[in-house]
């Protein structure tokens, strides 16, 4: 993939090189999941108080950009172009929104985006996990042990169980919100990835894994509990917990080790942090992701079971498998088309993809290597509404075996992208 910026943004990435040079701004960096910087991303600005005003910019070498606001106040979004396949990781809503006023003159930093990209490192291609946890956030009333009796949240339940989507259909989670006496069910779960925090030491001691955060995002359930009548019907939802190396965080008196959890269920999957309906963060905002410390329970990651034997339907033919539909697996109203991790993962075999529609839609199903070229392409065609399946035989569309390494299947449904990487082993 190549990005060759115009001269126009060349000479905009020459004034805009420093938040310094900038007295009214908006500041920020792009990076790989890995942490390297991320070059050629445009970040584009608008104003959302009915102020005519939009601009935009092209991070530099180093991830940075940096966008002019107008010197007095107003509320703005920043949203990234991704027209590569890029997936955005953070922020969670896929999205900023902030306003600026004297009250720090006019300068907003820090709006850092992390996204996966083709052109990102392949050698920390985080890898599977599973998680079983339950647990709860109890109130702190007067800032001891005495008043934390009351239950906020309590939660619990199990995803990719074996690391397998298949069981429960990825599994299932459990979260009741005592205070507003409702019950979210999420079901049809999907695991994004596993990896490290970058303030805590990496990997887990209970049990011993290489990994201490996960990522999950499905579709469920919310209504009403304890006479609350509410019903929101289908709703959608994004989830980050981390296993910090304690066996339980009930018996853990170093809060840096104690597991955290973030949640937010949501009823419009084009705007997550907008149609927010439940929310585990601290500050409340579900722009950004901040996990909550929680009080009681265990969060337990695991990577025991994760290779070729024991995922469910995994094949080892190198023959190339036609698309399949799924039966019985027509997806209900209101769920939102979606590209599954292949499988297994990492390995030396075939892999299986699955994916789903919400409705007819022309796909593009393509395979890419790190570099951005094309290698295969696995559908090209008009299907219907419904889940489905193939395989990718790890060779090329000239019939020759791909050399190891990291590759990226990507999804194209109109203007929607989905992109899932596959480790090729020796």
């Amino acid at each position: 993939m190549r990005r060759i910026p115009t001269l126009l943004s060349c000479l905009a990435l020459l004034t805009l090189t420093a938040g310094a040079a900038l007295a009214c701004h908006v500041g920020g960096n792009v990076y790989c999941p890995t942490g390297e910087p991320l070059a050629g991303i445009r970040i584009d600005l608008v104003a959302t108080d009915g102020t005519v005003y939009e601009r935009y910019a092209v991070t530099n070498e180093l991830g940075r950009y940096d966008i002019a606001l107008l010197c007095e106040p107003h509320c703005y979004r920043l949203t990234a172009v991704t027209p590569d396949g890029e997936t955005i990781v953070s922020p969670a809503s896929g999205s900023y929104e902030f306003c600026a006023d004297a009250a720090n003159n006019y300068i907003v930093e820090g709006r850092d985006w992390q996204l996966t990209s083709p052109i990102c490192p392949t050698d920390q291609t985080p890898g599977l996990c599973w998680l079983t946890a339950g647990g709860a956030k109890f109130s702190a009333v007067t800032g001891t042990d005495v008043g934390d009796y009351t239950k906020l949240y309590n939660w619990g339940g199990n995803v990719y169980p074996s690391c397998s989507p298949f069981p429960g259909d990825g599994g299932s989670w459990n979260n009741i919100d005592n205070l507003n006496r409702l019950h979210f069910h999420g079901t049809d779960i999907e695991v994004i990835r596993c990896g490290n925090v970058e303030d805590h030491e990496a990997g887990s001691e209970s049990p011993v894994t290489p990994f201490n955060f996960i990522e999950f995002q499905g579709t469920g359930t919310l209504k009403g509990i304890k006479g609350n009548k509410v019903d929101f019907g289908t709703v959608y939802f994004w989830a980050h917990v981390q296993d910090r190396n304690e066996p339980g965080s009930s018996g853990q008196k170093d809060g840096a080790g104690k597991d955290r959890y973030f949640l937010n269920v949501f009823t419009n999957p084009a705007d997550p942090a907008g149609s927010s309906v439940m929310l585990i963060d601290v500050d409340h905002d579900p722009a950004t992701m901040d996990p909550v410390t929680i009080t009681d329970g265990n969060m337990q990651l695991h990577d025991t079971s994760c290779d070729e034997s024991v995922v469910a339907g995994s094949s080892t033919s190198s023959a190339m498998a036609p698309i399949t539909r799924d039966e019985g697996a027509a997806p209900a109203a209101g769920r939102v088309a979606w590209l599954g991790t292949p499988y297994p993962n990492p390995g030396s075999g075939a892999r299986t993809v699955r994916f789903g529609l919400a409705t007819s839609a022309a796909v593009t199903l393509r395979v890419f290597d790190a570099a951005g070229r094309l290698v295969d392409q696995l559908e090209n065609g008009v299907l219907p509404a419904g889940d489905y399946s193939t395989t990718w035989d790890l060779r090329d569309a000239d019939g020759d075996a791909v050399a190891a390494g990291v590759y990226f299947v990507r999804m194209t449904l109109g203007t929607q992208v989905f992109t899932r990487s596959i480790t090729v082993t020796p």
